[in-house]
């Protein structure tokens, strides 16, 4: 698709129009040669900043990485990611959306900042549109264009916090078994796992500086038995329950319980950790 290149006046070029106009009509009133040279030169001027900020816009490319978590009406701080494909480099470009903006002083070959980002509705967002601006050379004119970028991004329901927690328990199942828990057990190792706030203690740290990611010890004990939450756990509209469910499921994650999710065509076994916050997170906001 081709770009459509727009610019805005600003306040210094509308000065400068101003004196442009001035001077050209004292040239004609006067018939004055050094006035009419004066006006060609401003002219010419505006001609080449014009031509010098079209270039300078040309040949970039935007590329957004949004959080690997994002949910629906809280701020999210988008990585922007600028490619510069041409010969010479570009000066103050300027990557804006509805609520924030970032500043790019010189893009040799590549540069990268952050962009706040405020999703307002759940589900899968395909592009964001943005808009790519600069005022190079002088700050006469402001040339720029609009742009959709591809993000592909699910976006997680808004947590809601729910007044109560009626959760409905696999008791009966786990009752004579040793379940795993990674927040209070010390007495016997059973397997290692992802880091999510557990204490400093239970942190396998040869594992965790050998792959450059924290890892945990996994502890047997008794615990308390995993939970199966659904839409009938919560009160409210369809939107209101989705929220609330979100939050219990932040909550309980961050307690190191095993959570499922019981939805009306699908059902998901209770685990824990991020990766399965994560599953169930996205079940909710693709309902």
């Amino acid at each position: 698709m081709r770009t459509r290149y727009k610019v805005r006046v600003n306040r210094a070029g509308l000065v400068f129009i101003g004196i442009t106009i001035f001077l050209g009509i004292a040239a004609v009133n006067t018939a004055n040669n050094l006035l009419y040279l004066v006006v060609s030169y401003m002219l010419s001027f505006m001609l080449l900043s014009g031509f010098f900020s079209l270039y300078n816009l040309r040949g970039l490319e935007v590329i957004l990485l949004p959080p690997e978590e994002v949910y629906a009406g809280m701020e999210a701080y988008t990585r922007v990611i600028i490619k510069n494909h041409k010969r010479l480099p570009s000066f103050l470009i300027e990557i804006r959306n509805d609520k924030s903006g970032c500043n790019f002083p010189l893009v040799k070959k590549e540069a990268e900042d952050t962009i706040k980002t405020i999703f307002e509705k759940r589900g899968f967002c395909k592009a964001l549109q943005v808009e790519v601006a600069s005022s190079f050379p002088i700050g006469l004119f402001e040339r720029f264009y609009r742009l959709e970028v591809p993000i592909n991004v699910i976006v997680f329901p808004k947590p809601l916090p729910s007044e109560k927690m009626p959760i409905k328990t696999h008791k009966e199942k786990y009752e004579n078994t040793h379940l795993y828990s990674r927040k209070q057990g010390y007495e016997e190792l059973r397997g290692i796992r992802e880091y999510t706030n557990e204490p400093i203690k239970l942190i396998h740290w040869r594992l965790s500086a050998k792959t450059g990611n924290l890892y945990v010890k996994e502890m047997s004990e008794e615990t308390a038995p995993p939970i199966t939450l659904s839409l009938e756990c919560v009160d409210g509209n369809l939107e209101e329950k989705i929220s609330k469910l979100t939050h219990l499921i932040i909550e309980l994650t961050y307690q190191g319980r095993f959570v499922g999710l019981e939805l009306p065509n699908k059902t998901i076994e209770p685990n824990t950790g991020t990766p399965h916050k994560r599953k169930l997170l996205t079940e909710l906001a693709l309902l």
